[in-house]
């Protein structure tokens, strides 16, 4: 039985995975696209009541949710981990304010939403759904970056260079400048690559292994 869980959730969260290890269950902590938890190709973004309020007012939420459905062949699923209650003993929401917005995750998202009562129901959660998974010989590849909706190909374009090592998006532009096609820069020599500008020697070096390299599952 296999979890993996997102790095930045394992530092926050170190008793959940120390309790998924004491009950057997393969974790691997492992830097997520999106969501804290990949079970099989359930994708789970964790939350508790007052931080689905925090994380509300900063507007990470609706990027979090942008992430979650960019994830292709994933299901995504949000987990309220707590009661409720706390929103009102805790924060000075109503729950007419939480629960529109759950309907606007589940409604205008078309993402499902499930809320456990507590830490211990959360991970018996996983453990029952990580066996469901073994069961049925379920794996996905670890999704590495969430997909994003783009308004032209060169947007697309621009994502797929940013995705080399090293690459942000100003030297991805330096970079299509130079060679205007994914098909040229791919064919570029290390020299080639050395001389646009802000692509030093290591990076050169990284994109052209990158480039070159043969894939191994």
């Amino acid at each position: 039985m296999k979890i993996v869980v997102d790095s930045r959730e394992a530092v926050q969260a170190k008793g959940i995975v120390e309790n998924l290890r004491r009950l057997k269950i393969d974790v691997e902590v492992n830097l997520l696209a999106a969501g804290d938890y990949l079970v099989g190709d359930l994708l789970i973004e964790r939350k508790t009541p007052t931080g689905l309020v925090s994380d509300i007012r900063s507007k990470r939420l609706w990027d979090e949710l942008e992430k979650l459905k960019g994830c292709e062949g994933l299901n995504p699923l949000i987990v309220i981990e707590g009661s409720l209650s706390l929103v009102e003993k805790l924060t000075k929401w109503s729950p007419s304010q939480v629960i529109g917005v759950i309907n606007s995750i589940i409604l205008d998202w078309d993402l499902h939403v499930i809320v456990l009562p507590s830490r211990k129901w959360f991970i018996t959660y996983l453990y029952q759904l990580a066996k469901r998974f073994e069961a049925k010989a379920v794996e996905v590849p670890i999704p590495l970056r969430a997909k994003e909706k783009f308004e032209s190909i060169s947007d697309r374009i621009r994502f797929v260079v940013e995705g080399l090592p090293n690459v942000s998006g100003v030297r991805a532009i330096n970079l299509l400048r130079r060679f205007k096609t994914i098909k040229a820069l791919a064919n570029a020599s290390l020299d080639e690559l050395k001389s646009v500008k802000g692509i030093g020697e290591k990076t050169a070096k990284a994109i052209y292994e990158v480039l070159n390299a043969e894939f191994e599952e």
